[in-house]
């Protein structure tokens, strides 16, 4: 069964491709071998019927519009190695996560770390997630080198993650953002954050004196990507900066959107709008039908407008 969205990536070993029904014998013994179990989030696959059971839900899953989760065979040289897997955790948010599966005679190869690697241009290239993560069960030393291998952070130890067969399991958590893939530095509000930071120490040396030191020539910018098979195409935009494909997500979950700052232009219609009640019922002119203008309230107005209903007299 091909894909309904894309292509997947290629590697100079490995290449993903959707499961096949004539995969089950090969993927059993894969997946109800003890030694993979041990790190998998769900019990082993230790018969042909629950092996085909695993691979109708993820056919099942990639006819799912939008799709979710990817569970792709890995296979080297036509032969199925084992399985990679990436689910989207938010559209809106633009997160997922990954996880390899291979067969134990394939360990010690650098074949999860090729394998990660696709997984990451799948997530970032083709699919534009922003941040995608992965979970180690911490005993997993190996399996945690290949997270480091291809740049993912550490993010801490998330205890009690997986219940598996009666056993809860920790697991530690490893992320990458699409700017640090691409071979920049972290996005969002730490970039930003970083950003004005820098601004705030070039201004100040500018207002300097100078002393007579010679200034040291600015360093030279990361090359972007961090492999040949795992940079993202990108067509010239406005000034001839680079702008990557857009992917639209439409008809994913609404989830709400928690954090957004507010600008300081609206502190201070807050604050005007504030001193203008106080004013209005100092003087006894407030009208209740009078209809004000939309506001976001914060949780400091919020605050300061329970003060004033304490602070005023009631009327009898």
């Amino acid at each position: 069964m091909s894909s309904p969205l894309l292509e997947y990536p290629r590697g100079p070993r490995l290449s993903l491709r959707e499961f096949r029904p004539d995969d089950l014998l090969a993927w059993q013994r894969i997946a109800g071998d003890p030694r993979v179990a041990a790190h998998t989030p769900w019990p082993a696959l230790a018969t042909p019927d629950t092996a085909g059971a695993w691979l109708s839900e993820t056919a099942r899953m990639a006819q799912l519009q939008p799709r979710r989760s990817f569970y792709l065979a890995v296979e080297q040289y036509g032969d199925l190695i084992g399985s990679a897997t990436l689910d989207i955790l938010s559209f809106p948010h633009r997160q997922g996560e990954i996880g390899v599966y291979l067969r134990p005679d394939r360990w010690a190869e650098g074949l999860g770390t090729e394998a990660s690697r696709l997984l990451l241009e799948l997530a970032f290239s083709r699919l534009e997630l922003h941040r995608v993560q992965t979970t180690v069960d911490p005993r997993n030393t190996a399996g945690m080198r290949v997270a480091e291998h291809v740049k993912m952070r550490p993010e801490g130890v998330l205890l009690d993650r997986f219940l598996v067969g009666g056993q809860w399991q920790d697991r530690a958590m490893y992320a990458i953002t699409m700017p640090e893939w691409r071979g920049g530095g972290r996005g969002g509000a730490h970039a930003a954050g970083a950003a004005g930071d820098a601004g705030a120490a070039g201004a100040g040396a500018a207002a300097e004196p100078a002393t007579g030191v010679p200034g040291e020539a600015p360093a030279a910018e990361a090359a972007e990507g961090f492999d040949a098979f795992s940079k993202p195409a990108a067509g010239p935009g406005p000034g001839g900066a680079a702008t990557p494909t857009t992917v639209s997500f439409e008809g994913g979950p609404e989830e709400p959107v928690l954090g957004a700052p507010v600008p300081p232009e609206a502190d201070e219609q807050h604050a005007d709008a504030e001193q203008e009640a106080r004013e209005k019922f100092a003087d006894g002119a407030f009208d209740d039908d009078e209809e004000s203008e939309p506001q976001v309230l914060t949780a400091q107005i919020v605050m300061e407008q329970i003060e004033v209903v304490h602070i005023l007299p009631r009327e009898p």
